[in-house]
């Protein structure tokens, strides 16, 4: 089903107007509501979560428990894992995940 949203973007989407990220043969729809980001930024922001359960966290509100499971259990190269954490941040933000990659090494090196 084709949806023609007449608000800001003037886009056509489809499905359910949310993203969706296809992972190996399966597409995955991706929760971009602002409510999901706040959360989020509260995961992202946890002093007292380290990286790979912030990963965890992040996939699980942005794609649901299950499919965060799915993808776990892929067991993807870390380099495929790695990425996948910026096209899911892109697909909620509308950014390209390239360049958030890009701005994220860039980051670390200044640290």
């Amino acid at each position: 089903m084709r949806i023609i949203d007449t608000g800001i973007t003037k886009e056509i989407l489809s499905g359910d107007n949310h993203p969706q990220l296809k992972i190996v043969d399966k597409l995955y729809t991706v929760d971009n509501r602002q409510s999901t980001w706040d959360k989020i930024q509260e995961v992202t922001n946890d002093q007292e979560l380290d990286n790979n359960e912030k990963n965890n966290r992040v996939f699980e509100l942005a794609l649901g428990v299950e499919a965060a499971k799915e993808i776990k259990d892929m067991d993807l190269p870390v380099e495929n894992y790695t990425y996948l954490t910026f096209c899911v941040m892109g697909a909620i933000s509308g950014e390209d995940p390239k360049e958030l990659q890009k701005m994220a090494k860039e980051q670390s090196r200044k640290n």
